[in-house]
C-alpha cells in the first residue's frame, strides 16, 4: 500500500521523461516586444479599428457617397438634357436644310423665269426698234427720192434752156 501511495505522489521517471520531451517540442514563448507578441493588443486593435471603420462610415463616406451619387444624377440628367437637345439640333438642321434647298430651287427659278422674261423683252424692243429703223430709213429714201425727182423735174427746165443757148 505504501508503494501506491508513493506511486501516486511520486513523480515517476517516464513521467519526467514526457515532461521534458512536451517542453522541448513545444515552442519558446515569445519574448516581450516580438514579432509575435500579441497580448491584450490584438483584440484592442481590432475593436479600434472596427470603431474607426464604423465612424468613417457614419461620418466621411456616407455623406461622400450622397454627394458622389447627386453629382452621378445630375450629370447624368444634363447629359441627357444635352442629348435631348442635340437631337432636336438635328431635326432643326434636316428641315432647315429642306427649307434652304426649296429656297434655292425657287430662287434658281424666278432666276430662270426673268432671264427668259428679259431676252424676250429685249427681243421685242430690238425688233420694234429695227421695224422703226426701216420704217425711217423708207420714208428717208422716199423723199429724198422725191426731193431728186423734184429737182431733176425743175432742173430739166434750165437744161433744155442751156442745151440749146450752148448749141
Amino acid at each position: 500500500s505504501r508503494q501506491t501511495s508513493t506511486a501516486g505522489s511520486a513523480v515517476q521517471p517516464w513521467q519526467v521523461a514526457g515532461s521534458a520531451l512536451l517542453l522541448a517540442a513545444a515552442p519558446e514563448p515569445a519574448l516581450a516586444g516580438g514579432m509575435f507578441d500579441f497580448g491584450l493588443t490584438l483584440p484592442f486593435v481590432a475593436i479600434t479599428f472596427l470603431t474607426m471603420m464604423a465612424v468613417l462610415n457614419a461620418l466621411w463616406y456616407s455623406p461622400v457617397t450622397a454627394e458622389v451619387d447627386d453629382r452621378n444624377k445630375k450629370l447624368l440628367k444634363t447629359l441627357s438634357e444635352a442629348t435631348d437637345m442635340l437631337s432636336k439640333a438635328d431635326e432643326m438642321q434636316v428641315v432647315y436644310t429642306a427649307q434652304l434647298r426649296e429656297a434655292r430651287e425657287k430662287a434658281s427659278e424666278a432666276v430662270k423665269a426673268y432671264k427668259e422674261e428679259t431676252s424676250k423683252s429685249i427681243e421685242t424692243q430690238i425688233t420694234a426698234a429695227a421695224t422703226a429703223r426701216e420704217t425711217k430709213a423708207a420714208e428717208v429714201k422716199a423723199k429724198l427720192d422725191a426731193d431728186m425727182a423734184a429737182k431733176k423735174k425743175s432742173s430739166e427746165a434750165e437744161i433744155e434752156k442751156r442745151k440749146v443757148a450752148f448749141v
